[in-house]
């Protein structure tokens, strides 16, 4: 068992009601150090250059109200968010609840990152966020770039040549993006936690996204000629919208909320709805949302497909080049749910069947956990973080 697989295992002990949900409507209008500093944890912000420009901003938890300062002996843990979310999302459910808070109550120095393109990592040094150049990315170059700079950044702050990796939904395809494509990074990683991964979407049942790729091909041309670069970005608009709605109805209000993963949510405490108003979406690049559609249509886990005549420019072939999962050595524990919108479990099955080291393939016991409780539910603690200490 390891130093990491005890954690979770300790703080699943911990029996987790709504009484011990403790945030309050205040955070839906603050910053994740602001949230993370109200509630007694010490938090720091790092901003970092990526090989091709992006300044990316991580959050990090160095000391816990309950356990002081972090153990130096133990490795960093580096999480990485969804698509459309940001540090916040490890953080929205509160102390006693949330992975990283439990990860730093139990010694661990724990960095949040945020890929490019969300409210905290908006910034390049000579592009800016209303330019078209400056959204002309996908999760490939959040997998070639933004995480292998904040990999290599905590590994050089802390002195250590591994850390462990959280990743949920998005945060797991730029991790096999990045150890596909650039194989030496197996080599910093003690272990891919892998929660709700995607990489394969051929199964996927959510209607957006089968209507995104059923007309994909309009719908690019439409955004192309709109000037649309970016999908629902932060906006002060935003939670005054959602709260309409969510004051009529709350399943309406989870809906809205994700979009992108629309189900029933009966894992989700509607205490934390003016947080989540605040918080989510906290933006991305159209051309994410399009290469995870692609992905439908193709059956393939591979890079942005341009069409045939920019295919053959760009990757000198008429298709553009799988990611080759072999070369993923990274020890992998996968954890899936059977409810699950997007992360269809036989995509997931499909995906550790190609993994040449996977260590555990775990299925939730509640049939009824949705993609968003992953991160949001306040049962999760009992239902996922004890089942990633168990194998």
């Amino acid at each position: 068992m390891t130093p990491f697989q005890f954690i979770i295992i300790m703080s699943s002990t911990v029996t987790s009601t709504i009484s011990k949900l403790l945030v309050d409507d205040e955070d839906g209008s603050l910053t994740t150090p602001q949230i993370i500093t109200k509630y007694g944890y010490k938090a720091e912000t790092h901003r970092i250059e990526t090989y091709d420009g992006y300044i990316v901003e991580m959050h990090r938890l160095t000391v816990s109200p309950s356990s002081g300062k972090f153990d130096p002996r133990k490795p960093p843990v580096l999480m990485m968010h969804g698509l459309l979310g940001s540090s916040a999302d490890w953080i929205m459910i509160g102390p006693h609840n949330g992975l990283s808070y439990l990860l730093s109550d139990r010694g661990y120095d724990v960095w949040l990152g945020n890929a490019r393109g969300n409210r905290y990592s908006r910034e390049h040094t000579y592009l800016t966020a209303d330019m078209t150049e400056y959204w002309d990315f996908t999760w490939h170059e959040i997998g070639v770039y933004d995480v292998p700079a904040m990999i290599d950044y905590v590994l050089k702050v802390r002195n250590f040549t591994k850390l462990h990796y959280v990743g949920y939904s998005q945060g797991t395809t730029a991790f096999l993006v990045m150890t596909s494509s650039m194989p030496k990074y197996n080599e910093k990683i003690i272990k891919l936690h892998a929660m709700a991964p995607a990489a394969y979407m051929s199964h996927l049942n959510n209607p957006v996204f089968r209507y995104l790729s059923s007309h994909l091909s309009t719908i690019t041309n439409l955004v192309s000629a709109l000037g649309v670069n970016q999908f629902m970005p932060a906006s002060p608009m935003f939670p005054q919208i959602a709260s309409a709605i969510c004051s009529k109805s709350v399943q309406q209000c989870f809906n809205i909320m994700f979009v992108l993963s629309v189900g029933e949510y009966k894992n989700l405490n509607p205490q934390i709805i003016p947080i989540l108003v605040g918080h989510i979406p906290a933006g991305a690049s159209a051309k994410q949302i399009f290469h995870y559609a692609q992905e439908i249509t193709s059956g393939h886990f591979r890079q942005y497909d341009y069409g045939v005549d920019n295919n053959t420019e760009i990757y000198h072939r008429l298709d553009p080049p799988d990611y080759d999962l072999s070369k993923v050595l990274t020890p992998v524990a996968i954890y899936y749910s059977l409810s699950d919108q997007l992360a269809h479990p036989s995509n997931v099955g499909r995906l550790a069947q190609e993994l040449p080291n996977l260590v555990s393939l775990n299925q939730l016991p509640n049939p009824a956990f949705s993609h968003m409780d992953f991160i949001l539910s306040t049962n999760a603690k009992d239902e996922l973080y004890q089942a990633l200490g168990c194998n």
